[in-house]
């Protein structure tokens, strides 16, 4: 299944003649590595960052202490960290980091997607598109890219959505049952 999207991913870029896409969206970046890390954390202070290359080179930035968490997918040639650049962490230094990842970036870039500038970038901080653009790179819109590729479903990911739906039906009948039988005694609270 991680095979199948990373395919699908290079495949949508050799489509659109990009180098390579650059995400930031949480869901984004599962769809790519298949790891999570504080999701909801991230969608509102990107620390994160996932960059596929044509040639289907994968790199992350991860949080700098977690690379563990993504440690397990052998299709992610690199981690990296250095990906934040929103005020709670870069106060009036947000530029500075930005060009810093930037930088980080296109070496990636300049090894794996050889003179394609084309870079799909799906959410991204105005410190961010501002240094990447004065890095030479072409931002185009990446959104479109991830929204059709994880539009499609292999057999595998099928069957996943099936187990998932099965757990959660299993997981909400088992709530029920305890609450139809124990709340009425007293005893039971949230805590």
């Amino acid at each position: 299944m991680r095979a199948d999207r990373l395919r699908r991913l290079v495949d949508a870029l050799a489509q659109r003649d990009y180098g390579g896409i650059l995400m930031f969206d949480p869901m984004n970046i599962r769809y790519a590595t298949d790891t999570t890390n504080m999701q909801l954390w991230n969608a509102h202070n990107p620390f994160r960052a996932c960059l596929v290359c044509a040639d289907g080179h994968m790199v992350i930035w991860e949080y700098k202490n977690a690379p563990f968490l993504v440690e397990f997918n052998p299709l992610v040639k690199e981690i990296r960290s250095g990906a934040s650049f929103f005020y709670a962490v870069s106060g009036d230094l947000g530029d500075r980091d930005a060009h810093a990842f930037a930088g980080q970036v296109e070496e990636v870039m300049r090894a794996h997607a050889g003179t394609n500038r084309r870079l799909a970038v799906d959410k991204i901080q105005i410190h961010g598109l501002r240094a990447l653009e004065r890095a030479g790179f072409e931002v185009m819109e990446g959104e479109e890219l991830t929204e059709r590729t994880r539009a499609i479903k292999g057999a595998d990911e099928i069957l996943a959505m099936r187990c998932a739906h099965h757990a959660c039906e299993s997981a909400i009948a088992e709530m029920e049952s305890f609450t139809r039988q124990n709340v009425p005694l007293g005893g039971v609270s949230e805590d």
